[in-house]
């Protein structure tokens, strides 16, 4: 009876750590164990994205200067904060090549153009994730607009200025792919010059644009 006794204890303080173990891990998790998924509290988004981009000019200073803009398209890495359920900051690095069909004096110019931008906006996630409208700043990192007259090759100006507002809006179509409309407003007017010769400088004048943006994201 002894003997049996002894082998109960011992298996029952055997057992004591591991039951204990088990209730602690149950009532207290650990606080360095994080589950990537959709249900984190904060969470990051990455995907790749192409759209089509229509530039409108709503203003021109120079009223003897025609400019009338061509399609153009983007390429971008898209990154985002993901704060709960509705609430995220987005933000894209994008690659975007355009061009202008120009008038000056009645002489045409071809001007190719190219930009880097980069918005930051804040995103109100709504049928989880489904739809978000977002708003906020778009930056024109780089803009250049250049143009060639003979063997001479002349710099047209930016097309995008630095500060820019923006708002748009996307859809969830399939679970990985977002389809996105945004909407993009100069705050400041672009500086461009026309007719430059080898001879001297042509004429300055300003342009202010406005952006409308159509894309489709892979969502990593």
């Amino acid at each position: 009876m002894g003997r049996v006794r002894y082998i109960a204890t011992v298996v029952v303080l055997a057992l004591l750590p591991a039951m204990g173990t088990r209730a602690v891990a149950q009532e207290y998790p650990n606080p360095f164990m994080f589950e990537y998924n959709t249900q984190s509290r904060v969470r990051t988004e990455w995907g790749v994205g192409v759209g089509g981009v229509y530039t409108g000019i709503g203003s021109v200073s120079a009223k003897d200067v025609v400019l009338n803009t061509r399609l153009g398209f983007q390429g971008y890495l898209d990154m985002a904060l993901v704060v709960g359920h509705y609430f995220g900051i987005e933000s894209k690095i994008i690659y975007e090549k355009g061009g202008i069909d120009a008038e000056y004096k009645g002489k045409r110019y071809d001007i190719s153009t190219s930009t880097f931008e980069m918005p930051l906006l804040l995103s109100l996630r709504l049928w989880d994730g489904a739809v978000r409208a977002n708003a906020g700043m778009q930056f024109g990192l780089i803009s250049n607009g250049g143009y060639t007259d003979g063997r001479e090759s002349y710099m047209f100006g930016i097309v995008t200025p630095t500060w820019n507002l923006a708002m748009g809006v996307g859809v969830r179509v399939v679970p990985n792919v977002v389809v996105e409309l945004r909407y993009a407003h100069a705050l400041q007017d672009g500086v461009n010059q026309l007719g430059a010769t080898n001879k001297g400088a042509g004429l300055d004048f300003t342009t202010r644009t406005h952006k409308v943006m159509l894309g489709v994201s892979l969502i990593l």
